[in-house]
């Protein structure tokens, strides 16, 4: 799915976006707050960086899914 219908998907079920070369090893969080996006680990540990920054090739994708 495109980030934008991931995203909302995610935020109304309170999960995380990724993509398939992240599968099972790392997941974003998005949010409001002031670290917005965070990446961590695929199993919620491990918050690693605050405030990710997509490249526009990240945005463009269609193949982002919601995890929890």
């Amino acid at each position: 799915m495109w980030i934008h219908e991931a995203v909302k998907k995610a935020l109304e079920n309170n999960q995380c976006i990724t993509l398939p070369e992240f599968l099972g090893t790392s997941k974003i969080k998005p949010t409001d707050e002031p670290g917005r996006c965070i990446v961590m680990g695929a199993d919620g540990s491990r918050p690693s960086k605050y405030g990710w920054q997509p490249s526009a090739a990240d945005l463009i994708r269609n193949d982002w899914s919601v995890e929890k």
